[in-house]
């Protein structure tokens, strides 16, 4: 798959029509999560893979959803981790959406579902033990009515030089830059990537040195941790569609007017 493609033309699916997986399906959706779950760097992550999609959807309708209504899907993935600091919100955005990008990639229609609101009871009585630590699960199978790669015109997005800066925060990057260090279609195609109500809390800081920061503006609120994890992800795999392959590493630093560093990756 080609990276930058795929997240400039990703889109969520609201309505699902029937699905009868095969065993063969079923088991590779099992394999990826184990393969996802045994990564470097996951093990405070796990997956539950829920077949009972009306149970899920019923229990969850006017509690969670997207903008306030449930969405029906055939089968839930919900992603458990031990907590709800920085760190587990950030792994959960990167992880969960990596699971998302093999679901769209196997030609399964995804939608991730907020469950922040849901009480503890109701979710440990839907997700099992440590159920009160899931706040999000996908819904999956396959779009019903509905172009899973359909251009989105509706959201607005940054554009590259009001999150990409050069050596200060108050210097946006220019373009030759950005070609002189080969990064133009990464930026150009990372502005596309999903966050919660469109909220884009992604800043980064490219040095000399090839080193990137990344920083999270903290107006957005708790959740933008999530979308960090989100942009971590996407920004990894785009560089490996280019044989770079590095990882991110979480840091801790002063704010800078608001912004909050996050994350240092060399390339």
């Amino acid at each position: 798959m080609v990276m930058t493609n795929f997240l400039q033309k990703r889109k969520t699916v609201r309505e699902f029509g029937p699905t009868d997986l095969s065993a063969t399906e079923m088991q590779w959706v099992r394999d990826i999560l184990a393969k996802v779950e045994n990564e470097e760097g996951s093990e405070d992550i796990s997956f539950a893979l829920f077949e009972n999609g009306d149970t899920i959807a019923n229990s969850l309708k006017g509690k969670a959803g997207y903008g306030g209504v449930m969405i029906a899907a055939p089968f839930y993935i919900a992603l458990k981790v031990k907590s709800h600091d920085k760190e587990d919100l950030i792994r959960t955005g990167y992880y969960l959406e990596k699971l998302n990008t093999a679901l769209v990639d196997r030609g399964f229609g995804t939608c991730w579902i907020t469950v922040t609101q849901v009480d503890d009871d109701t979710k440990k009585m839907l997700f099992g033990e440590g159920g009160e630590f899931v706040d999000y699960i996908v819904g999956f199978g396959h779009a019903e009515n509905q172009e899973v790669f359909a251009e989105d015109g509706v959201s607005p997005r940054y554009s590259v030089d009001e999150i990409v800066f050069k050596d200060h925060l108050d210097t946006p990057v220019t373009m030759e830059v950005l070609e002189n260090y080969g990064l133009f279609e990464l930026f150009t195609s990372i502005r596309f990537a999903p966050s919660h109500v469109n909220a884009q809390p992604w800043r980064f800081l490219l040095k000399d040195d090839g080193t990137v920061t990344l920083f999270m503006d903290k107006s957005k609120g708790q959740k933008s941790y999530v979308d960090i994890g989100v942009v971590m992800y996407y920004f990894e795999a785009m560089l490996a569609g280019t044989g770079t392959h590095k990882r991110w590493a979480l840091i801790e630093g002063a704010d800078i007017g608001g912004l909050e560093p996050v994350a240092e990756i060399s390339i």
